[in-house]
């Protein structure tokens, strides 16, 4: 019987990550990235407006200034000021050429084509977003092993990446041992109790993003529950057994997994409740024999 923290550090020994797959970013999701992701290039990529208002030149604040076009998000019209002029710009547009900062329109009072304004907090660059403000050139944009959330697929997607590459989620088969388990919804025979663990066990793997699952059930017997493991190893990359696992006359998960193949890493943690798992490896597949009550 070993500890608790040996028992997770055996886990993580034998446990490996699959091998990294190319996901087109929209199927991403929840996935672990398996490289490092550099921009390609400045984002914004022009000194943008954050705000509805006006462009200036920072030294005409204090004047009356003529306009004379406006820059509106995503227009591709280039525009220059003067000393003296002012161009109406739209929250994300680009400034025009010779703008260095954006007065507020709430700021402003305008007639016909002339505008003055006071703005007391106005300093240079107010309301603007410079040239690779929100990442530069060359820069990290996110690490090797970090999680996309989907604020971090937005991010991703906001600096041009259309696919990643990602380790794929372990496909995962979990066998249900014991005669006495009865699905929830039927009649309740003498001696049976309601299934409930595969319930936890598939919703605690789909909050982790692990979708293909599937839930096998196998009788008492060792021939059976050797047909059935043996059948899970083939297909999937974790197997979880619930029930079996103690020294019982109809535990036979120990017995199955040598059957199988399954090299036992341990079994028995001093843990309560929890006592009898079992943590077993089988080339690249691993398994878990967790207590069924």
């Amino acid at each position: 019987m070993i500890s608790v923290e040996e028992a997770k550090k055996l886990i993580s020994e034998y446990i490996s990550s699959l091998k990294p797959v190319i996901k087109p970013l929209q199927q991403a999701a929840e996935h672990v990235l398996a490289n490092d992701i550099f921009a390609e290039f400045d984002i914004p990529a022009f000194a943008q407006s954050s705000m509805d208002g006006y462009a200036i030149i920072f030294g005409d604040q204090t004047t009356n200034l003529n306009l004379i076009g406006e820059m509106a998000a995503g227009t591709t019209n280039k525009l220059t000021l003067t000393k003296g002029q002012a161009s109406r710009i739209f929250t994300g547009a680009p400034l025009p050429d010779g703008a260095d900062t954006v007065v507020m329109q709430e700021k402003t009072n305008r007639e016909n084509n002339t505008i003055s304004f006071q703005d007391e907090q106005l300093v240079l660059g107010s309301n603007v977003r410079p040239i690779g403000s929100e990442i530069s050139t060359g820069e990290l944009a996110m690490k090797k092993g970090d999680w996309l959330s989907p604020a971090a697929l937005a991010f991703l997607a906001g600096i041009g990446i259309h696919e990643v590459e990602v380790y794929p989620m372990p496909r995962v088969a979990i066998i249900l041992t014991g005669n006495e388990l009865q699905q929830p919804g039927l009649a309740l025979n003498f001696g049976q109790v309601y299934e409930s663990n595969s319930y936890s066990l598939v919703a605690a793997l789909n909050k982790e993003g692990i979708r293909e699952v599937e839930v096998l059930t196998a009788e008492d017997t060792l021939e059976t529950l050797t047909d059935v493991l043996g059948g899970a190893l083939a297909k999937n990359d974790l197997v979880l057994l619930t029930g079996g696992v103690s020294v019982g006359d109809y535990d036979f998960v120990i017995e199955a997994a040598a059957n199988c193949g399954v090299k036992q890493i341990f079994h028995k943690v001093k843990q309560k409740p929890g006592k009898p798992l079992f943590f077993g490896k089988k080339d690249d597949q691993v398994i878990f024999g967790l207590p069924g009550n």
